[in-house]
């Protein structure tokens, strides 16, 4: 009795032993007893769920369009300048009147030659020339003849500007005094008379004498150089 109350007794530890191992077994196969940091495991899917799978991409990958630039309101165009018309030519020079000193001009005339033009411009004298009168101005409170003559004796190209000849430009005169005695204008000059040829004689006492007459309103004039007059001077040329 005693031994096989014994065997029973070992089988039993031994059944016991054989469970205790296949519960240790049994825990070790458990889901989520592998993960150190015992995060869940899947759910299984649920019935009739087909999970679809990615298909590689095949071919370029298409790059990004670039942004478009922002939008700026351009400022309108700045004007340009156009260039104006040419004004239409003088038809001819134009003598540069004397700059007046206020109030109302007087005007007046400086006469010059126009060689050889046999009477077309002017009053026909001397070599086939003609006798051409420039019109000026004078200030009021000046005297006309000093104007005049000042203008005359000048070499300042008032009759090159108007396409005439001066037969006074070679010679080295200067305006005195001039007054009016009578119906005659006389003019008194200093300085040396330079005629550039045998038809500058007539010119020179021409001219003299017209632009004394228009700028006194007299009706002759008497010029002289240095005390002698003009015919005398001209004689000894």
């Amino acid at each position: 009795m005693r031994v096989r109350r014994g065997v029973e007794c070992t089988t039993a530890a031994v059944a016991a032993l054989c469970l205790s191992l296949a519960l240790c077994l049994a825990g070790c196969a458990s889901p989520g007893s592998g993960d150190p940091g015992g995060s869940p495991s899947a759910q299984p899917a649920s019935p009739g769920f087909v999970q679809a799978t990615e298909e590689p991409v095949t071919g370029p990958i298409p790059m990004p369009l670039p942004a478009p630039p922002p939008y700026i309101n351009p400022s309108p165009p700045a004007s340009i300048p156009t260039k104006a018309s040419p004004q239409a030519p003088v038809a001819g020079p134009v003598p540069t009147p004397l700059p007046t000193a206020g109030g109302e001009s007087t005007g007046t005339t400086v006469y010059f030659v126009a060689i050889g033009d046999g009477g077309s411009r002017g009053v026909r004298f001397g070599c086939d020339d003609s006798l051409v009168g420039v019109p000026i101005t004078a200030p009021p409170e000046g005297d006309p003849l000093a104007v005049a003559m000042g203008q005359l004796l000048a070499p300042d190209g008032t009759a090159s500007r108007a396409g005439l000849y001066n037969a006074l430009s070679g010679s080295a005169l200067r305006y005195v005094s001039g007054y009016l005695d009578g119906t005659t204008a006389v003019v008194n000059l200093s300085g040396s008379l330079r005629p550039g040829g045998v038809c500058d004689n007539p010119r020179i006492e021409t001219q003299l004498a017209q632009t004394a007459v228009a700028a006194t309103g007299a009706s002759q004039a008497a010029i002289y150089i240095d005390g002698n007059t003009l015919a005398d001077v001209l004689s000894l040329r």
